[in-house]
């Protein structure tokens, strides 16, 4: 191909490349080597897209040699030419570039193989991502306008979630898990449109709130796969800038119940919460005004959210799905922790609102243990994750914790070993904050942290005494 393109031969350069193409429509290679393989392919590719960008090289109207890759054997080679000259046809602004993405995207589609039309997506991804009509590009104007621009990425995006979904049911099902683990090798492949789409310039954040974010959550919400949707979700924190967050964290929330059951929003929630934490504690005053009355807005979602932990959980056991009996409470817990240092943070002053969150707490417990099979002991993980729930706060709002409504009761979920701990936990958090009390003081604080802890506690015989 090489030699061809250096004597501006067209003929031979898309002959030899179809046939280095059709090396991709492989079946015996895993995800990993396939990307390997992919890759080499790509670096070759950049050669001929080079060559179809010179046209004192080729001699060839644009449309005609857009026309002439069409007529390429084989569906594979015929859509990865296709979108190599798609691509310097727009360049060359022989055509409005919303015609040529909308052409290009449509006749993808013709690739249905879950692993092969997921390469050829990132591929179509690759070579057009500096040829969209964007907002202050060369291509807008007739070429088209942001929506194009996003129309092109979101329909590319849908197609390569869908296809990356459907990895999981190639082959027999005792090779899932495998599958499972080979398809989350992969996810970048999609992840990489939504990156696409966070550095549009014409992404504001009024089109991000209004059109864009309904319409990726829809999509996202509407694929039933668990992976798909914890990654996703994931992702959207992470590539978005945190003002955009903070506009839209209704629509967020919203839908993070409205989530597949088994997606774990502990990673997602607590993400979400230090990065706006950290963004709002940075920000100035009229940036913090207009963000309004976050903790209402995270509460009137979150007890919705934290309820999915009480649903009956499945779990792969040699490729095959159980319902786990006992749900498990660290999760949830986590995320409150998550939550109530989110609080304690942006609003130090307002007790009550941690207050809310042990309650909040409790009430989460106490559900869990009206499930049948669920009345013993939490377990080791959940009763630390109450740890941090009432030794956090202890560390911005002093011993006043003690007297909320909601503590004595949050405590009284733990065995009396673990209540050790936790009050060590405690009182290492008085100490580094280093209250400055008299000594009547300390003596009054000393017992009102005992008082909740001792309540169950084993009694304790003089050694000296025979009961």
């Amino acid at each position: 191909m090489r030699k061809a393109i250096d004597g501006d031969n067209v003929r031979d350069a898309l002959k030899n490349a179809s046939n280095m193409i059709c090396e991709l429509r492989t079946s015996l290679l895993s995800p990993k080597n396939y990307f390997e393989l992919y890759m080499q392919v790509f670096n070759e590719m950049q050669h001929l897209a080079g060559f179809f960008g010179d046209k004192g090289r080729h001699k060839k109207k644009m449309i005609d040699l857009y026309e002439s890759v069409q007529h390429a054997g084989n569906i594979l080679p015929r859509l990865y030419l296709l979108a190599t000259v798609g691509a310097a046809y727009i360049k060359s602004l022989e055509a409005p570039a919303k015609e040529i993405l909308k052409d290009v995207n449509e006749l993808c589609k013709g690739v249905q193989h879950p692993l092969r039309g997921l390469f050829l997506r990132y591929y179509l991804s690759q070579m057009l991502k500096d040829k969209l009509p964007d907002t202050g590009s060369g291509f807008e104007g007739e070429g088209g306008d942001i929506n194009d621009a996003f129309d092109f990425i979101f329909t590319n995006f849908q197609e390569s979630n869908r296809l990356w979904v459907r990895i999981q049911h190639q082959g027999p099902t005792r090779e899932k898990d495998r599958r499972e683990r080979e398809r989350h090798d992969l996810r970048v492949l999609v992840g990489a449109n939504l990156v696409r789409l966070s550095q549009l310039d014409g992404m504001t954040m009024d089109f991000y709130a209004e059109t864009a974010l309904p319409k990726i959550l829809d999509h996202i919400v509407s694929v039933k796969d668990v992976m798909s949707q914890q990654y996703l979700l994931e992702s959207m924190i992470q590539v978005f800038p945190d003002e955009f967050h903070i506009r839209t964290l209704e629509q967020m929330l919203a839908s993070y119940v409205r989530a597949l059951p088994n997606v774990d929003m502990t990673p997602i929630m607590v993400t979400l919460c230090n990065r706006l934490a950290n963004y709002l504690s940075e920000a100035d005053s009229a940036k913090t005004e207009a963000a309004g009355d976050i903790f209402s807005l995270f509460r009137s979602h979150l007890q919705g959210i934290l309820e999915r932990a009480l649903q009956p959980q499945q779990q792969s056991q040699g490729g095959v799905a159980v319902a786990s009996p006992v749900p498990d409470m660290a999760p949830p817990l986590q995320v409150l922790a998550a939550f109530m240092q989110f609080t304690v943070s942006l609003y130090p002053d307002q007790v009550h609102y941690v207050d809310i969150i042990l309650g909040s707490a409790a009430e989460l417990l106490q559900k869990f243990k009206a499930l049948p099979g669920c009345s013993g002991p939490i377990s080791e993980k959940a009763a630390d994750q109450i740890g941090e729930l009432l030794a956090g706060p202890m560390k911005t709002l002093g011993l006043g914790v003690l007297k909320m409504e909601h503590f004595a009761g949050l405590v009284s979920f733990l065995n009396f070993e673990i209540r050790k701990q936790v009050s060590l936990s405690m009182v290492t958090a008085i100490v580094e904050v280093q209250f400055a009390n008299s000594a009547d003081n300390r003596r009054c604080t000393s017992v009102a942290i005992l008082t909740p802890w001792q309540k169950t506690g084993p009694k304790v015989l003089h050694p000296h005494r025979q009961p």
